[in-house]
């Protein structure tokens, strides 16, 4: 929504085209209305009028009920939204970046970057957009700055993070409850939204509590995760600070998606990304593994041991050859250093695992040779190596590279 519910957005009071409409407008069209539906019946049943002519006032008459059906969801909709930003937002904008600086002294530079790295459309000095909320939330962080606890560069990086993270994690819940409505309802997804917009202040509580209980307990584990970091390097070589973290990582791939996109429906097809995905993370995490991110019909995960890579790249690859509705994935896997930034990781072990993945068979897992070493270095015996080959990956080079099995070890199964 844009600042002040301008250009046409439904909780804004207006027109698309920016007329203010008056409630006795919408009477006095649906008045009028239905005066143009009895003429129509009349000059319908009239028998001197031809076919073309009853055609024609057939198609008239059906605008005109669609015209009226458009006025009436319209101002539903704009009565749900108008609702729900008021539950939301908890309170009227009241302040421009002018105001916050010269009321609250929050500097009009951070305002702008904490506004725009949110994702939200940048505002001149004077346009009226932040409630009371907004302020608190931009003072609180720029303080951070201007006491010297936080320079710049980070407070940008962490507006970026909250702003990109709940932006998405705001799209994948409300995306859930129109889903279910869809699912469970029958709803075509006009309705189904409709039914989301009205449910969502009964889940509000509920799920700002579960956002926070969530990111107190990831903290949490990432937190022990950098002291085991801290630990493994007393008494090591020379950290290589370039590369610092040792991780498997791997790309699953289903095999064949864009064939198979051209021939389902759009429910269809997300109905088959959602599951290829939820069965990723399932057995990422039972795997003790993380994804790192999703991209249409491909998941990235890590694994802070290559023996924990090996046991979930198998276990994708075998559980997802359980699933008939779903097409084979391929797996190219990698253990070795990296670095991390912002949620994400890079380096060359990254770019070998994603070229090995794209030259992996169907339903198979391809691992370069240093990795297949790794693996049986750590657990003998509990998986195989096929036969060496050697690929020409681009922009990498001529790669040893083996296709990894299982051997007595069993596959990660869900407790389901």
């Amino acid at each position: 929504m844009t600042p002040g519910g301008s250009d046409g957005d439904p909780g804004s009071g207006e027109h698309p085209d920016g007329r203010v409409q008056d409630p006795r407008d919408e009477q006095h069209g649906l008045d009028e209305q239905d005066g143009v539906d009895e003429q129509d019946h009349q000059d319908l049943s009239d028998p001197d009028v031809s076919s073309e002519e009853r055609a024609a006032l057939d198609a008239e008459s059906r605008a005109a009920r669609d015209a009226q059906e458009l006025n009436r969801l319209f101002s539903e909709v704009r009565r749900s939204v108008g609702a729900l930003e008021k539950v939301l937002l908890q309170g009227h904008r009241r302040y421009s970046r002018r105001d916050l600086a010269e009321q609250q002294g929050v500097p009009e530079r951070l305002t702008s970057v904490y506004w725009r790295s949110m994702g939200f459309n940048t505002v001149d000095e004077d346009t009226v957009v932040f409630t009371d909320d907004d302020a608190e939330a931009i003072g609180d962080l720029a303080a951070l700055v201007e006491d010297d606890m936080m320079s710049e560069r980070t407070f940008a990086a962490v507006s970026r993070g909250l702003g990109y993270h709940m932006g998405r994690l705001a799209m994948w819940l409300t995306e859930a409850l129109v889903d279910e409505s869809k699912s469970a309802d029958g709803l075509p997804d006009g309705q189904a939204r409709q039914v989301m917009l009205e449910r969502i202040p009964q889940f509000l509580e509920v799920f700002e509590g579960q956002v926070m209980y969530a990111f107190r307990r990831q903290l949490s584990s990432f937190a022990a995760r950098a002291g085991s970091e801290v630990l493994s390097g007393v008494g090591a070589e020379e950290p290589d600070e370039l590369f610092p973290l040792q991780r498997a990582v791997g790309f699953a791939d289903l095999v064949q998606f864009t064939r198979l996109a051209l021939s389902l429906s759009g429910s269809e097809l997300a109905s088959v990304i959602g599951q290829f995905e939820a069965l990723c993370r399932d057995i990422v995490s039972v795997g003790g593994g993380r994804v790192v991110k999703t991209v249409g019909d491909e998941v990235m995960f890590l694994a802070d041991t290559p023996e924990d890579g090996a046991q979930i790249a198998l276990s994708l690859a075998e559980e997802i050859a359980t699933h008939a509705d779903l097409p084979a994935v391929r797996v190219g896997l990698s253990w070795g250093p990296m670095f991390s930034r912002y949620g994400d990781v890079f380096g060359p072990t990254v770019n070998l695992a994603a070229r090995l993945e794209g030259v992996a068979r169907p339903g198979a897992v391809l691992v370069d040779a240093a990795t297949a070493d790794a693996v049986r270095a750590a657990l003998p015996g509990s998986f195989e190596a096929g036969a060496e080959e050697v690929h020409e990956l681009h922009g990498i080079g001529a790669i040893r590279a083996v296709q990894l099995q299982r051997g007595d070890s069993s596959r990660l199964t869900l407790g389901l």
